[in-house]
């Protein structure tokens, strides 16, 4: 496999990923100042062979083919070991139904739990249909769970004769806080904790990924776009149901498929007809990867700052630069890590024009034609 590192701010604020996979998805958010994005073992591109009752040692060296205890599921829902498996490329839920109205489907849970700070992202495609795809997390006691991906694909329920389009377009992204005795559960309520912008999710791969910074900071990414913040006592657990700790517990992280009973009541289940397409009744993920924030290592000649002369510094229009290699790009980021402007070049020497830039300090990243990469500050002052 090949290693990549991907600089974003501040002198080396990189990522490196090690998986073929996800190579071409680069982590949406930076690691922090000095620091870098290290993948965790518990990752999985999902590349060997799982049989559905005979699962690999690569596949279970990973994952339990199970729920993390002894719960068959939700409403309708049977988790059943025979129903999932790993081919193609693609950790694979399915879905029948077996003599009788229950829904025999598929759940793993890993064997590797994760807590925060993490960053935690999947690839996957969604079944079209009405029942509950999840990538979700859950701390082993069952009191705190952050829902990475909820979905529910088709955009009509055959059996209740009901359109399902408002669920189809939309991704439930939230998390829960719970009382187990007496039972008491508090999830937000508010309309971004469903997102939409027209998309059909079951229509292709999408990615879906959670930025668990702390127990009071939440941050989703769908297809590397942040969607969702989620901040404070008062949208995390205003009912004080953790004891002011927030989401604070390691949790287990859950792929599964379920029918549940708050659609099922309503008569919400898929029917035996619409049960003969499996192609419709097969959840994909092609990848779910888990990095840790670390203190960055980089050292490599690539990856250590180069010398270039920049001119003036501070300045208010203007920004010369002056190396000895052959330059091929040059890009400024302000430091919340955004890319505010780019220049292409192929000489010695560049001048850029920097007149619609703020007051403030900004980050230079020079790229050369050797592959080599230089970062330097700079600041406008006028």
């Amino acid at each position: 496999m090949k290693k990549i590192i991907l600089p974003v701010i501040y002198f080396l604020i990189s990522v490196s990923i090690h998986a073929q996979d996800w190579k071409d998805f680069p982590v949406p958010v930076s690691a922090g100042i000095g620091m870098e994005w290290e993948l965790q073992n518990s990752s999985d591109d999902f590349n060997d062979v799982a049989d559905p009752t005979s699962k690999s040692e690569e596949f279970s060296e990973k994952w339990t083919d199970f729920y993390h205890n002894a719960w068959t599921g939700p409403g309708l829902t049977i988790w059943d070991r025979g129903h999932s498996f790993v081919n193609d490329g693609n950790l694979q839920i399915i879905v029948n139904r077996a003599g009788t109205n229950k829904i025999n489907t598929g759940c793993i849970t890993s064997k590797q739990r994760v807590k925060y700070p993490v960053y935690i992202e999947a690839r996957a495609r969604i079944m079209n249909a009405v029942l509950a795809n999840a990538v979700w997390l859950l701390s082993p006691d069952d009191t705190q769970e952050i829902d990475i991906l909820e979905a529910y694909g088709s955009s009509y329920s055959e059996n209740a004769q009901k359109d399902q389009t408002w669920f189809a377009e939309r991704i439930h992204v939230s998390h829960h806080v719970f009382i187990r005795q007496p039972f008491q559960d508090y999830q937000p309520k508010d309309a971004g904790s469903w997102y939409y912008d027209g998309t059909l999710w079951r229509n292709d791969y999408h990615t879906y990924g959670v930025y668990w910074i702390d127990p009071w900071n939440l941050e989703y990414y769908i297809d590397g776009k942040l969607i969702r913040k989620v901040s404070g006592k008062e949208i995390i657990d205003p009912l004080n149901y953790t004891n002011g700790t927030g989401l604070s517990k390691e949790m287990d992280i859950i792929i599964n498929v379920e029918d549940q009973n708050w659609r099922s009541d309503q008569g919400i289940t898929p029917t035996d007809k619409e049960l003969e397409n499996k192609g419709d009744h097969t959840f994909k993920v092609d990848w779910i990867r888990v990095y840790k924030p670390v203190k960055s290592t980089v050292t490599s000649s690539k990856e250590k700052q180069k010398e270039v002369l920049f001119f003036p510094n501070p300045t208010t229009d203007s920004l010369s630069i002056r190396t000895e290699k052959e330059l091929k790009q040059v890009e400024i980021f302000n430091l919340n890590g955004q890319k505010i402007k780019m220049f292409n070049s192929s000489n010695l020497s560049a001048k850029l024009n920097v007149s619609d830039l703020k007051n403030g300090l900004y980050l230079l990243k020079v790229s050369f034609v050797d592959q080599t990469e230089a970062f330097h500050k700079f600041s406008i002052q006028r």
